[in-house]
């Protein structure tokens, strides 16, 4: 070998350390924290997708769970589903949220939220857990369609409920979708989309006549309510505003005497009675009242009537200022109001009502004496929409109106 050739050693070691080729970018992305990873599952057939979630309060604990798809779109579009309902404060599981389950999330996070009323909570909960969760409860929430809404009510329908009712059922439940659209986890609301179904007519509701309420309040004599009668038909309280009257917010030597409304009894979500509270329609339900002599007679003559009453219980008399109390001076329970109601109605020889009907007939005479609209609904504390689409019935035999086109078309008319 000629000294002047390199060895062979040095050949082959410089070779095998050449520099290396630079290596090729990476063209995929890191998925972000609470992406999840994504994989298919030969053996079923379709596309998983694990999904981050909020950490367990307790442990601290990173919570994870997963998601399917028949494809690896569907898989990822469901994982996004996921993440959203997360956000909205519904820790998913591994199936999709149902209608049952956001209904309960939405009375415990909305409705608490929203609604003073204990009465109005528990009776939105017994609409959703008696009607909507048995009818539609299992339905996937982003499943659920305007027809299925619309056969729901049409089997409510079906089974004798009222219009009325099943139209705030409907509310409600559009209620809590909208809730639901809010927090991106439906892209419609299926129940703002139904239909409302046919309904069986529901019973015309009806006032008094003047004949009617002289007979009643003859038969109320002697009754130890006969005041709360004859006050509820002068002036038209809600019964909630005449068991929930004090005596302070009277003044019978006044003239004319008068009476001021600034509470109402309200009932508690186990039917009985809670204490008392703000006025409905507070705005226009807090309002003074001129009192006509036979109320005002009434009222004398309970006072009485309540002192005698007291005197004879001693201390077992609860004052609560209240001006129909029970016999010890308690908040009066609504089911004694309309049984004394019934009673007398029954021994003046009409048909059982019950006690709004005091209202109903307050404002049908009014009108039809041919007071204001608007000053019938001062004295109720309500809008005077309200008096039309309710409280206002007909309560002549005859509508007697086109007697009156004779003097219109012969220029006499006032």
């Amino acid at each position: 070998m000629s000294p002047q050739c390199p060895p062979k050693t040095a050949i082959i070691n410089s070779v095998t350390k050449a520099p290396p080729l630079p290596r090729r970018a990476k063209t995929t992305q890191r998925r972000g924290w609470g992406e999840g990873s994504i994989s298919y599952d030969p053996v079923r057939g379709r596309w998983d997708s694990t999904v981050d979630v909020e950490r367990d309060p307790s442990t601290g604990r990173r919570r994870r769970i997963k998601v399917h798809g028949a494809t690896k779109t569907e898989a990822l579009q469901a994982a996004r589903r996921a993440r959203e309902r997360a956000a909205a404060g519904i820790v998913p599981s591994a199936s999709s949220v149902t209608v049952a389950e956001w209904l309960e999330h939405w009375l415990a996070t909305v409705v608490d939220g929203r609604v003073n009323s204990d009465l109005t909570r528990a009776n939105y909960a017994a609409m959703a857990r008696t009607h909507l969760v048995p009818g539609l409860g299992a339905f996937r929430l982003d499943k659920l369609a305007p027809e299925h809404v619309d056969r729901f009510l049409a089997a409510k329908a079906a089974a004798g409920l009222s219009r009325s009712y099943i139209s705030r059922m409907r509310t409600l439940l559009s209620d809590a979708l909208r809730h639901a659209e809010r927090r991106s986890l439906v892209t419609r609301n299926a129940s703002a989309l139904s239909v409302m179904p046919r309904t069986q007519p529901t019973k015309e509701r009806r006032s008094l006549t003047a004949a009617d309420v002289r007979r009643l309040l003859e038969a109320a004599k002697g009754e130890r309510l006969e005041a709360l009668l004859v006050v509820g038909l002068s002036v038209g309280l809600r019964p909630g505003e005449l068991t929930g009257l004090l005596w302070r917010e009277i003044d019978l030597d006044s003239n004319p005497p008068t009476l001021t409304v600034s509470g109402s009894m309200k009932m508690g979500p186990d039917g009985q009675v809670a204490g008392r509270g703000a006025v409905k329609r507070s705005a226009a339900g807090n309002r003074t009242l001129a009192l006509p002599p036979m109320a005002a007679d009434a009222l004398r003559a309970h006072r009485k009537r309540q002192a005698a009453e007291r005197l004879a219980v001693g201390e077992a008399w609860e004052d609560q200022g209240l001006v129909f109390a029970s016999s010890v001076g308690t908040p009066l329970d609504p089911s004694n109001l309309r049984n004394v109601f019934k009673r007398v109605a029954s021994k003046a020889g009409l048909d059982p009502g019950f006690p709004y009907l005091m209202r109903h007939t307050a404002v049908s005479l009014l009108l039809d004496a041919g007071k204001s609209i608007e000053l019938v609904a001062d004295m109720l504390g309500d809008d005077p929409r309200t008096l039309y689409r309710h409280y206002r019935h007909r309560v002549r035999p005859v509508a007697d109106a086109g007697l009156a086109m004779q003097a219109v078309l012969e220029g006499t008319a006032p």
